[in-house]
């Protein structure tokens, strides 16, 4: 964490990989959040014809919310899902885990749904792909600005990446050029007698005074 006491605020941004507590810096009043759920993993392909089910990608939320200087904030990092082992018997990939910034009157400011793990495929046909995870519901919190795009549905077995916002998008006077890439993308089901791939991790990122 970095941040420059100005003459009427703090500057400074943040970006987490792993779940942690992370506390408001002093004067800052107001942050700008990004979250994208983990991507769900790709499921197993069976052993002699069909291939499994794609791992849907993690949401994407955006949300300015205000915070008093000095709480302690809760950043819950969602967990790629795990891939689906291939075989006679194949198996299913694991959904994506949330990412969430809890407040410390337990209120969510900001949250992205995991993916949904892609399904196994069985002796007569290839497994279902997983769907797009879900935005968080933050309507119990008086934010000073939202955006969200739900999560991309599996893609057979290829990686179904997460949603980009618009190049540009305006948030609240922010201008948002954010690429995702493949943070919170969901993982490819496997070929035929394959193990699908883990989804990926999401992420969440935090600045202030911009």
């Amino acid at each position: 964490m970095a941040f420059v006491p100005g003459s009427f605020t703090a500057r400074g941004s943040i970006i987490f990989t792993s779940s942690q507590n992370w506390q408001v810096p002093a004067g800052v009043h107001k942050i700008k959040i990004i979250a994208t759920g983990g991507g769900g993993g790709g499921g197993g392909g069976y052993s002699s014809t069909y291939t499994g089910g794609g791992g849907g990608s993690g949401a994407v939320e955006y949300t300015e919310a205000p915070v008093t200087p000095g709480e302690t904030l809760s950043i819950n990092v969602g967990a790629g899902g795990s891939p689906g082992t291939g075989g006679a018997s194949p198996t299913p990939g694991g959904t994506g885990g949330y990412s969430t910034v809890i407040n410390s009157a337990n209120q969510v400011l900001c949250g992205a749904g995991g993916g949904g793990g892609g399904g196994a495929a069985t002796s007569s046909a290839n497994g279902v792909n997983g769907s797009g995870g879900s935005p968080a519901n933050v309507g119990n919190v008086p934010l000073l600005g939202a955006f969200y795009i739900a999560g991309h549905g599996g893609a057979n077995t290829s990686s179904a990446y997460a949603p980009i916002p618009p190049l540009g998008s305006t948030f609240a006077g922010t201008t948002v050029n954010l690429l995702v890439g493949p943070i919170g993308a969901g993982g490819g089901g496997g070929a035929v007698n394959s193990n699908g791939s883990p989804g990926n991790n999401g992420i969440v990122i935090i600045w202030w005074g911009d």
